[in-house]
């Protein structure tokens, strides 16, 4: 018979220690997990990944919620994200306008 494990959950504070001995102090992965006692170096290189992009406030949700923010936190991101929609736009209209022409030449 096969055990299911236990998801393991770790404090914000465990987290944040684990990605600032890695980013700051440039400590291996797999020290830091071996010394926090955090069971896979997989969630280091996740919160590393969440962090980067959210920074703290990444961990600061509760439990059970999820943290959706579609909104570009920099210029940069909102140009890139401007630039993406009015290309959609641009790819719609063309489609409108092919339909169109097509119905008008019948």
């Amino acid at each position: 018979m096969i055990k299911a494990m236990k998801k393991q959950r770790y404090t914000n504070e465990l987290k944040l220690e684990a990605i600032r001995r890695v980013l700051e102090e440039d400590q291996r992965v797999a020290d830091v997990v071996n010394d926090l006692g955090i069971r896979h170096r997989d969630n280091v290189y996740e919160w590393i990944k969440k962090y980067k992009k959210n920074g703290a406030a990444a961990f600061d949700r509760s439990i059970g919620k999820s943290v959706k923010n579609d909104e570009p936190t920099s210029t940069d991101e909102k140009i890139r994200h401007l630039e993406m929609e009015v290309d959609i736009l641009k790819k719609y209209l063309e489609i409108l306008n092919k339909g169109e022409h097509k119905i008008n030449t019948k």
